[in-house]
């Protein structure tokens, strides 16, 4: 290899070069992770479980890197530990599982794999080997519904701790002049909501709420937020109260309590009215996606220890991978104001708007939430945010989700209302943004935040044709300086 100088190289000297790289890197390294530990950024480092003795080795093992990236709270188990990252659980299909060492782990020895059978055998050690094969039943067929059947039909059959059969309750329709229950249990397909992709021959349509829900142990809700509540109406004392709850379903509900606004998640509704323990599953998913096994990823937020192996085996797939953490609340909030963000970005397209602005545009909604989360959810994790429910969810969101497309649509066909808008773009699919938009301005206007939250009352006149499109640009475009952020520089 030349030198830009024109002198040869050695092989002794790259050698010598590389090493002596290698060896500053692992030094810069070592001071970072002590100054880490030690400094300003204390308080994170304590959320964040970095202790000085961990954060200061030079190479960790796996494990070792496993113990680094724990914020959550969780213990992993160690047949759930994936070794190429941190997250905190994580099943792994047969070719991917990782070795555990018998010095740490005590389990296996050498360079052996765990299996899958070991695996499932392990997650229903303590709490499951005693009862019956789990039945799992999905509470809406809609695109995302159907979507997530793709992925729950494979594991049900793949796993014994589940009975084969998934149970998916589908409201009856009539598609092409069949019902569309006989659709999807004769031709494998939900050709309204998800067309041209195969349903697993496990999932069975049933048109009855309460037969579909009545003897299931794991519940999958994932219908429209403002029909959550009905639903679990419907159900209750129905359902076991063991069984165990999951809600995939982006947005809230508020209320009013005593003459203020409150609100509730959706896990918190089917807790309530339902009596069952509810985690709950979101992430950079764009259903059509998952459904054509792109790769993605998604958090599941469950709080007990014995379901959260069980749900990560139910929805854990080589190209949808679960990520799992105890903060459930973070993961639902996210989950919602992340559509208010996308219906921004909707309009910034709408307007033709290049992404310097709308880059802009989501920073300042992602800041929103980050302060909503903090003034009304002070328990949710700052690292929630990183995780696939958080940051990553906007993205996908702001670029290819729903919300976005319409709202590009609203600006672009000014007098075409929302309902319009969302028949004729959605096909039947429900509009989520534009009701979370409302819900939190009615929430902050009944606490007296509007003020705190300029962005997202923006949004929302824009959504109630109270301002123009353009205005989410102008609202912004001040002669005002920003206020500092700099520690220790404060304007006067």
């Amino acid at each position: 290899m030349q030198h830009p100088k024109g002198v040869i190289v050695s092989k002794r000297v790259k050698l010598g070069l590389g090493l002596g790289l290698g060896l500053a890197l692992a030094l810069s390294l070592s001071l970072v992770a002590v100054t880490f530990a030690n400094g300003p950024r204390a308080e994170l480092n304590q959320e964040l479980g970095v202790s000085l003795g961990v954060a200061s080795r030079l190479a960790p093992s796996p494990i070792d890197r496993h113990k680094v990236g724990n914020p959550r709270g969780f213990q992993p188990s160690p047949v759930f530990s994936r070794t190429h990252s941190l997250r905190d659980i994580s099943v792994r299909d047969a070719a991917g599982l990782a070795p555990v060492r018998e010095a740490e782990k005590g389990l296996t020895s050498g360079k052996s794999q765990i299996r899958p059978e070991e695996l499932v055998r392990r997650v229903v050690d303590e709490s499951y080997q005693n009862r019956s094969p789990l039945k799992v039943t999905i509470i809406g067929s809609g695109n995302w519904g159907s979507a997530i059947a793709t992925v729950v039909g494979q594991n049900t059959k793949k796993y014994p701790v589940f009975a084969n059969r998934t149970t998916m309750w589908v409201f009856q329709e009539i598609y092409e002049g069949r019902n569309l229950t006989d659709i999807i249990n004769e031709d494998h397909e939900n050709k309204k909501y998800l067309p041209d992709i195969s349903l697993p021959d496990s999932v069975f349509a049933e048109p009855d709420l309460v037969r579909a829900a009545s003897d299931a142990d794991v519940l999958i809700f994932v219908t429209p937020h403002q029909f959550v509540r009905g639903i679990c109406e419907t159900l209750k004392g129905v359902v076991k109260p063991e069984a165990i709850g999951v809600s995939l379903i982006k947005g809230f509900e508020v209320r009013e309590k005593e003459g203020k606004s409150e609100i509730n998640l959706m896990s918190e509704v089917i807790e309530d009215i339902l009596g069952i323990q509810c985690a709950a599953l979101s992430g950079a998913n764009v259903a059509h996606d998952i459904a054509n096994r792109q790769f993605s990823e998604s958090t599941i937020g469950c709080r007990q220890d014995k379901d959260a192996g069980v749900l990560q085996l139910l929805f854990d797939v080589p190209y949808f991978k679960i990520g799992m953490v105890k903060d459930v609340e973070g993961v639902q909030i996210y989950g919602s104001l992340k559509n208010i963000v996308a219906v921004a970005a909707g309009f910034v397209d709408g307007l033709g708007l290049d992404s310097n602005t709308k880059a802009a545009i989501i920073r300042m909604g992602v800041e929103e939430m980050r302060k909503f989360t903090k003034m009304f959810y002070p328990e949710v994790l700052r690292t929630t945010m990183w995780d696939s429910c958080g940051i990553a969810d906007v993205i996908t969101t702001c670029f290819g989700g729903r919300n976005r497309k319409c709202a590009e649509r609203f600006v672009q066909e000014r007098t075409e209302s929302w309902a319009d808008i969302e028949q004729k773009l959605l096909q039947g699919q429900k509009l989520q943004g534009v009701l979370t938009a409302e819900e939190v301005h009615e929430f902050l206007a009944s606490s007296g935040n509007v003020e705190e939250f300029p962005f997202f009352n923006q949004v929302h006149q824009i959504c109630q044709r109270k301002a123009a499109p353009e205005t989410i640009i102008d609202t912004f475009m001040v002669e005002d300086l920003k206020p500092f952020s700099i520690e220790g520089i404060k304007p006067k």
